[in-house]
């Protein structure tokens, strides 16, 4: 049977027979409290009745005594309350044991408002002698109200406590069986859970036993036996498995992590080295020029610019740095550039100033302004534009290079973040080609997947690099400004 079925079959089981019970008890105790509330509630009725005939029978002395229309007004709505608890008495009280004491006990009610009715309006009338006779009447009428409803509640408790006994009895009973089905419950719950553990428990212990030896790296955990045909069977085969998958696969990943190792290390030792031998040769001839024509100031300025390039370019090249130095050194590369063609190329940062201390990795920017002089606008006789934009975006630092330069052709494009290897020995060629997929993978590395960098160009319009990196401070704390 499947677990889902035996699942299915102990719990349908369970709240039916909970249901079972909770319904009789209720019904039971539902009773119980309706016949008590019956026989509560003619104590009460009993109890008001004969509290109202005193209240009745002294409105009216207030009134012979005060003779004011107020005090008239109290004995009649008095009088009202007790004639609807007469009409009450007969629903609540009466019954087969007592429907003639009950009867007389009406009549006597009838009898006592006559009375009152009659001496009130002898008074009104100033006849003395009967009024008094009256009030006499209704005196007496009224004391034997009273005597009556003790004899009536005297009866109702010798009831009461019949009905007190049997509540009780049958109190005691309701006890006994709940505790008897609750400790059946408990005794079949545990013969369900002793059927369940050795089929399912036992297993679970020795999978969780072997994942926990998984988590630690632990990988001779022997294979699981499940005798019953369910779904842990298959899911001790599945898990074995995955540990044997586990095992070939974490062997592959050190085996390609230390060639990825040994490549990057190449790439970024030959990104070191390779520092464009064109690049050097027109820029050493611009200063030599330079020297020749004009004074030593702006010589002495493009030296600084060549050596602070060069010795940035030749640093550690696995550090981080902040998109300030960052754009430091690419104001040094453009002032050189600027050296060797002069006002056909212009260069603008638009720059957020509060993001500049977000943390990137060294030479992220100047393979990509690299790539617009070279590839975009070197050609340009006037009007090359270069633009660096950097902005905050939600959580993100956005850093556009843009050119307005000869733009890259659809091929081209794929080539240069292509992984095929006919693709990458065309980039080898240039310093360039190399720079940008590696600074799409130190991008890529540094923000644990969560950075990217794309290009979007279309020829004789330009080219824009856009670059999405995490706002990280040298600190490490991720924060957005």
């Amino acid at each position: 049977m499947k677990i889902q079925a035996r699942f299915i079959l102990f719990f349908t089981l369970l709240v039916l027979l909970m249901n079972g019970v909770a319904f009789y008890l209720f019904h039971s105790s539902q009773g119980t409290i309706d016949d008590y509330h019956t026989s509560f509630e003619r104590f009460i009725v009993l109890n008001e009745i004969s509290q109202q005939t005193n209240t009745v029978y002294e409105a009216m002395n207030t009134y012979l005594t005060a003779r004011t229309q107020e005090e008239l007004t109290a004995y009649a709505t008095e009088r009202k309350i007790l004639s609807q608890e007469k009409e009450e008495l007969l629903e609540t009280v009466k019954n087969e044991g007592n429907d003639q004491i009950v009867t007389n006990y009406e009549n006597m009610i009838e009898s006592f408002l006559l009375e009152c009715d009659i001496t009130v309006q002898a008074f009104q009338r100033q006849e003395i002698n009967q009024y008094s006779g009256h009030l006499n009447q209704a005196a007496q009428i009224s004391a034997f109200i009273q005597e009556t409803t003790l004899t009536l509640i005297n009866s109702e408790l010798t009831d009461y406590r019949t009905f007190y006994n049997e509540m009780d009895q049958k109190s005691s009973y309701l006890q006994w069986m709940g505790i008897s089905l609750f400790v059946s419950m408990i005794l079949v719950s545990f013969l369900m859970a002793f059927w369940f553990s050795r089929g399912i428990t036992t297993p679970i212990h020795e999978l969780a036993a072997a994942a926990r030896k998984l988590s630690k790296g632990d990988f001779t955990a022997s294979k699981v036996i499940v005798h019953s045909k369910n779904e842990l069977q298959l899911l001790a085969e599945t898990f074995y498995r995955m540990q044997e998958n586990i095992k070939e696969l974490i062997k592959e990943i050190k085996q390609k992590s230390e060639l990825d190792q040994l490549l990057k290390e190449m790439e970024l030792k030959s990104l070191q080295s390779q520092m464009n031998p064109h690049f050097l040769f027109n820029t050493l001839n611009t200063i030599s020029r330079r020297a020749y024509i004009e004074g030593a100031d702006q010589t002495s300025e493009l030296i600084e610019s060549v050596s602070a390039l060069l010795r940035y370019n030749l640093g550690n090249l696995a550090k981080d740095v902040t998109l300030e130095e960052e754009l430091t050194i690419v104001r040094e590369y453009f002032f050189i550039q600027k050296s060797r063609f002069g006002e056909r190329v212009t260069f603008d940062v638009i720059a957020d100033e509060n993001v500049l201390d977000c943390r990137i990795p060294v030479l992220t920017l100047q393979p990509i302004v690299e790539n617009a002089f070279i590839h975009g606008v070197e050609s340009y006789e006037a009007g090359g534009e270069i633009t660096i934009r950097i902005y905050a975006e939600q959580e993100e630092v956005i850093i556009e290079v843009l050119d307005n330069g000869v733009g890259i052709e659809t091929e081209r494009l794929s080539q240069i973040f292509s992984e095929d290897e006919g693709a990458i020995a065309q980039r080898q060629g240039h310093s360039t080609g190399l720079g940008m997929q590696n600074v799409k993978k130190r991008i890529e590395l540094f923000s644990e997947q969560t950075g990217s960098m794309t290009v979007e160009s279309s020829q004789k319009t330009g080219t824009t690099v856009r670059l999405n990196v995490p706002y990280q401070t040298m600190e490490g704390e991720e924060q957005f400004a």
